[in-house]
C-alpha cells in the first residue's frame, strides 16, 4: 500500500476516526494550512505495515494518534503540538 508522506511546507496530521486528540489537533490548527491524512483504511488493511512506514519517517516507534508533523519534521501528538503552537502564536503576536 502507498502512504502519503508528510508535507514539507506545512502541518500534516495523520488521524483516525473516533480519536479525541485528533479532533483537538484539527481544531487547534483550523487557521493553518494542514494536510489531513485519514489512516482508517491503512489500519484496517495492514496496520503493522503502516506503523512500520511511520517508524521509518519518525525515526522511532510511535503507535499513538494523532501523528503530527510540521514542515516534514515529526512533532508528536496533540500534547506536544499544543504548547509548541501556542508559543509560536505568541511570538507572532509580539512581532506586530
Amino acid at each position: 500500500m502507498e502512504y502519503e508522506p508528510p508535507s514539507a511546507t506545512n502541518y500534516t496530521i495523520y488521524s483516525k476516526s473516533g480519536c479525541p486528540s485528533c479532533s483537538k489537533a484539527k481544531t487547534l490548527l483550523k487557521n493553518e494550512e494542514v494536510l489531513l491524512i485519514d489512516c482508517d483504511e491503512f489500519l484496517i488493511e495492514d496496520k503493522e505495515d503502516f506503523l512500520e512506514y511511520m517508524m521509518t519517517i519518525i525515526g522511532k516507534e510511535y503507535r499513538m494518534f494523532p501523528m503530527i508533523f510540521k514542515d516534514g519534521k515529526f512533532i508528536g501528538g496533540f500534547s506536544d503540538l499544543k504548547p509548541m503552537y501556542e508559543k509560536e502564536q505568541a511570538s507572532k503576536n509580539l512581532e506586530f
